[in-house]
């Protein structure tokens, strides 16, 4: 597939939409939990695999409550991020009664998005253990009241070292690729 050159509207789109994942990055990074909602639409659901499954709001505060039991410190890299600015919820949300925003929906501007991102996340337990996660976002966006939210996000963990695994160079031998049905 060969890349066209986007208009200018869909940088300004495509733009925000990096922006708002990269707060999100920010906001669990910087322990500022609290303000983690506000990236989220009202319907959205979060599926992070072995990390569980949340929906809505209070699905995103229990995610916020399972990262402060459970982790110490992060620090979430992403890369490579494809983002494709729609004009409906024909983008990954047929049949979603709440995909469509009759305030946003014109035929200049889009109103649906996905993304993809690699993550490569550095993770400091609550119990002092630590190591490295990669794998992959998967989001759908949707804009509302002038603003891109996350509706959906999908996280699943491709490869993982526990630091403790590293040999005396530094090196990471323990570093492993999951199976495609682990996360």
């Amino acid at each position: 597939m060969t890349p066209t050159i986007p208009s200018i509207d869909t940088l300004r789109h495509r733009i925000a939409i990096n922006d708002c994942k990269a707060q999100y990055c920010y906001l669990i990074d910087d322990w500022e939990l609290e303000a983690l909602p506000s990236l989220f639409t009202e319907d959205t659901t979060l599926d992070y695999g072995g990390l569980g499954t949340y929906e809505g709001h209070e699905g995103v505060r229990e995610f916020t409550e399972v990262i402060e039991e459970t982790l110490e410190r992060t620090t979430h890299l992403l890369t490579n991020p494809l983002i494709d600015v729609g004009q409906g919820p024909d983008i990954e949300s047929e049949g979603d009664e709440n995909a469509t925003n009759s305030e946003n929906a014109t035929e200049d501007e889009p109103t649906h998005a996905t993304g993809r991102w690699y993550v490569f996340s550095t993770i400091t337990y609550a119990d002092g253990s630590s190591g490295v996660r990669v794998g992959t976002y998967r989001d759908e966006y949707r804009r509302v009241d002038d603003q891109w939210l996350i509706a959906k996000s999908q996280l699943r963990f491709t490869h993982s070292v526990d630091y403790e695994d590293t040999d005396q160079n530094g090196y990471w031998p323990g570093l492993r690729a999951h199976s495609s049905s682990q996360s």
